[in-house]
């Protein structure tokens, strides 16, 4: 995996601690939104998650996650496909995990047999990525500029979301 010195970022972590994303516990509130996405877009998992600095924890989700990594409630920080938008805010795509350079050797491609994904970043009101609204198949699959134009519209409604459930600042 690349080195994203953002993930130290100490103004990111407190914005993260601040909206309650450090800890990996399910938001009922969330999971409208990753079932919308899930159906809209055919995947048959969809996440929200939130990108701490040695892991990635799960904020909602659907479809049928290993017992193993829902019982961590997330993954090791070097397994996330969301880690890029620390870089370029942009939605991404990626239609086939066995061949892309940094995620092939990804234990979630080579074990759990993940083949493609789509994912927006959640970019706080302070201007800070603070994870991910995502989707993935264990298929090899394109998808379309309205997918990723889709996707990051409901990223947008994910943050509103995540910020009016946020404990108000002190």
């Amino acid at each position: 995996m690349p080195d994203y010195p953002q993930l130290y970022e100490r103004d990111r972590l407190r914005e993260v601690a601040r909206l309650g994303l450090d800890r990996g516990e399910q938001r009922a509130y969330l999971t409208g939104v990753v079932e919308r996405v899930s159906t809209r877009l055919g995947t048959p998992f969809a996440m929200v998650d939130a990108l701490l600095d040695d892991a990635q924890v799960f904020l909602a989700g659907c479809g049928p996650v290993p017992d193993w990594i829902a019982e961590a409630d997330g993954t090791p920080i070097e397994w996330a496909f969301c880690t890029p938008f620390l870089t370029e805010q942009a939605a991404r795509a990626v239609a086939d995990f066995t061949i892309h350079p940094e995620h092939r050797d990804n234990p979630l491609v080579t074990l759990e047999g993940m083949r493609s994904y789509i994912g927006a970043p959640l970019v706080s009101s302070g201007g800070h990525v603070v994870g991910a609204l995502c989707a993935l198949d264990l298929r090899r699959r394109q998808f379309t500029d309205l997918d990723l134009e889709y996707l990051t519209r409901m990223a947008h409604e994910t943050v509103r979301r995540i910020e009016e459930h946020a404990d108000p600042a002190p």
